[in-house]
């Protein structure tokens, strides 16, 4: 109650709140007999360290940590953690066991634990025991680490659980990072090796009057939606905007990442890289390229602009897509001082005689049909290979009597497939669901009494 942000989100503070602190803590058992890996309790050999209390004290003991005050400099300097990071599953331990351990040994609790959430699949978690795991390997290798990772931070809000799907994914990447930004990537280095042969003049820049307007306008409004008093065909009210957008994103970027709210953070950078998009199309750079004598500055000025916003943009991505983000500022030439986080919060920090080289198209746009058909296959031949090896019944030889006979594991089990086995008259192979989660073989010989078709989807008792 006295540190509301302690656990984040709040419907996990609201879970701890309710089901263990409001009714009253009970003594939690710290050692257990049920196994024997783990730390002896060295009074009674029966019983071992309880794994949570050996677990949690990692934190502290692998920087440094020393009981009798000799800690290390680095323990000193790093301790409390600013922020644990965990699964929502394990929240308890992490928000009451924890700090109860910390307080017993006089240390400084954590700042915050924010229990992310799951990635499901269809209608529940993933689970190898289901046999619905995505493999990130896959996924990884076939569109890149950065498009993945900037799925799962974009597609989902942190707080709360999200549904994996294959087209989901084919459908983020070809939307926001083939379409908005891999296009204005190619469409702006293009441009700017066509017209000006990769190199901007030195008058390219926004006027100091204009730069600091707009970012009067940023710092004014969180949201940009200016109609300044601009001649109807003056094009300066295109980049006044565009500018302003650019150099207050970074303070809307940041109130996001603040509070984790990764998916709100790329949301205004999107909003910034589609304006962009449309602004090439407010300013039609192709038809300013016709009368180069009467247009150059202007259209100078243009690409100047573009190339700022993708600079903007590039930075407050890396977190999100490092590896294409670093590609994008290699693309338009900026320095390793305009790379920077510092430099973000304003606008104009690239060279106005910026040397531009185009490279490979960041984001290949995906045909979806075929990309989804042939993850469909990968799936299926992953999950074949993952079940069991086949068990071959032993034929029996001799009479059992009933109290062998009692001990024998009875199964209730539905039949998913069932066919003939190659060069056997007897034998029938089957993919039973037994109940755990995890397909499983069986060869039974009674192919002489039934045919494989009649027994799919009927319920038998197995041996």
């Amino acid at each position: 109650n006295t540190h509301p942000d302690f656990i984040q989100p709040e419907s996990r503070k609201n879970e701890m709140m309710n089901n263990f602190l409001l009714p009253g803590l009970q003594d939690l058992c710290v050692s257990r007999t049920s196994f024997k890996w783990g730390i002896p309790v060295d009074f009674d050999p029966k019983h071992v360290v309880y794994v949570w209390l050996d677990a949690l004290t990692n934190y502290i003991t692998g920087i440094g940590y020393d009981c009798d005050g000799n800690s290390t400099e680095l323990f000193n300097k790093n301790w409390p953690a600013d922020l644990h990071l965990i699964g929502k599953d394990i929240i308890r331990f992490h928000t009451i066991y924890w700090p109860i351990f910390l307080m017993a040994l006089n240390e400084p609790l954590p700042k915050q634990v924010f229990g992310h959430p799951w990635l499901l699949q269809g209608d529940g978690k993933m689970s190898k025991s289901k046999g619905n795991v995505v493999d990130p390997y896959l996924l990884a290798e076939r569109y890149g680490v950065d498009a993945l990772r900037y799925f799962l931070l974009r597609e989902f809000p942190f707080g709360t659980d999200g549904n994996f799907s294959n087209e989901a994914l084919i459908g983020r990447i070809n939307t926001d990072l083939a379409n908005d930004l891999g296009n204005l990537v190619s469409r702006t280095t293009a441009m700017v090796g066509k017209y000006f042969g990769e190199r901007l003049p030195e008058d390219c820049g926004a006027t100091e009057d204009e730069a600091e307007l707009a970012g009067m306008l940023a710092q004014a409004q969180g949201e940009v939606n200016l109609s300044m008093d601009f001649p109807e065909d003056d094009p300066r009210k295109y980049d006044v905007e565009l500018i302003a957008l650019a150099a207050g994103l970074r303070g809307r970027y940041e109130a996001q990442m603040e509070h984790y709210a990764f998916q709100d953070a790329l949301v205004e950078v999107f909003k910034l890289i589609g304006r962009a998009n449309k602004y090439i199309d407010e300013n039609t750079p192709w038809t300013l390229a016709k009368d180069m004598e009467a247009n150059g500055a202007r259209l100078a000025r243009v690409m100047y602009n573009l190339l700022e916003v993708l600079r903007v943009s590039a930075i407050l991505l890396t977190p999100f897509i490092p590896q294409s983000a670093a590609e994008v500022l290699r693309q338009i030439g900026a320095c390793e001082t305009c790379s920077t986080w510092e430099s973000a919060a304003g606008y104009g920090a690239l060279s106005h005689t910026v040397t531009v080289s185009r490279g490979e198209n960041l984001f290949p746009r995906i045909d979806a049909e075929k990309a989804l058909s042939e993850l469909e296959e990968a799936a299926a031949a992953a999950k074949k290979a993952a079940l069991p090896d086949l068990e071959v019944e032993p034929q029996l030889t001799e009479k059992v009597d009933f109290d062998t006979f009692c001990k024998s594991d009875f199964r209730a089990v539905k039949v998913k497939a069932c066919e003939t086995v190659k060069k056997s008259n007897k034998l029938l192979r089957f993919t039973l669901d037994d109940g755990t989660g995890t397909d499983r073989q069986i060869l039974s010989g009674i192919a002489m009494w039934y045919k494989p078709e009649e027994l799919v989807g009927k319920t038998l008792v197995a041996i």
